[in-house]
């Protein structure tokens, strides 16, 4: 029987925290894209008021980073193109959490507010395919910015994200000029919780197992860290990302399944 320790558990960027921390007072008044060396995108390039009466899917998308490396940014980016090049096509109202953990804090970003359609409708459609494709780039890059922006600490996990997501969709259903239609909600994370003693996704010394996964998830469930998602489809990507040991893939696998089990019944 295999059992995680804690410290190969959660790949996150303690020193990078650290050194975060004693930046923070001096870069509180700066341009965070200019020191990544980007401009500030204007996403309104790729966006339309949403039409009265209509309602328009929502994609939420919740990134429980432990890295926040330009690589990290790169597979995250990579892994949303497709659902980037959706909002694109079909409309779409998209929202961006981010927790990098323990004392890190939620971000949000202006780009992904979740308030008005990303879109891209053209009269020619020659066109149309073209600036689908260089919207496509342009948010795929993005994304790849929110992870790089996003401060990490040394322990946390994915429980407050998805603890938070019936609160999230019904905050902006009651938006104004909001009209919601179907909810899919993209979780990247590879599950890997540790360091806080009562979180129920803490697997410090957990062995990687089918039950003890079943265990971790009735917690969750039966302490309302997590709750259920009704009406709504959820798919987890980045589960088998980064450096994770095969006991650890393993027990993601099986932590991806019993949650899926109880979220959702559109859940993969």
């Amino acid at each position: 029987m295999i059992t995680l320790s804690t410290p190969h558990l959660r790949s996150r960027l303690a020193m990078a925290l650290a050194g975060l921390l004693v930046l923070v007072p001096v870069l509180a008044g700066c341009d965070m894209n200019s020191l990544l060396g980007k401009k500030a995108g204007d996403c309104s390039t790729y966006q339309e008021k949403p039409k009265k009466n209509a309602a328009t899917p929502l994609l939420l998308v919740l990134l429980d980073l432990s890295n926040n490396s330009a690589a990290t940014g790169e597979q995250v980016a990579t892994a949303m193109r497709p659902y980037i090049d959706t909002a694109l096509t079909d409309g779409q109202y998209v929202k961006v959490i981010a927790n990098g953990g323990t004392g890190a804090g939620v971000k949000t970003f202006p780009c992904f507010t979740g308030d008005t359609p990303f879109l891209v409708k053209r009269a020619n459609s020659t066109r149309q395919t073209k600036d689908r494709t260089k919207g496509g780039e342009a948010l795929q890059t993005e994304f790849s910015h929110v992870v790089q922006e996003t401060p990490v600490s040394a322990t946390g996990s994915v429980t407050s994200l998805l603890g938070a997501v019936n609160d999230d969709v019904q905050s902006l259903r009651n938006t104004p000029g909001v009209n919601l239609g179907d909810v899919t909600v993209v979780v990247w994370s590879d599950l890997m919780g540790t360091g806080e003693q009562g979180d129920c996704m803490n697997l410090d010394d957990k062995q990687a197992t089918v039950s003890v996964a079943e265990g971790i998830v009735e917690r969750c469930f039966a302490t309302s860290q997590i709750s259920a998602v009704k009406d709504t489809k959820i798919r987890f990507i980045g589960t088998n990302q980064g450096d994770l040991t095969a006991p650890q893939q393993d027990l993601s696998r099986y932590l991806r399944g019993e949650l899926c089990r109880r979220l959702s019944s559109d859940c993969s």
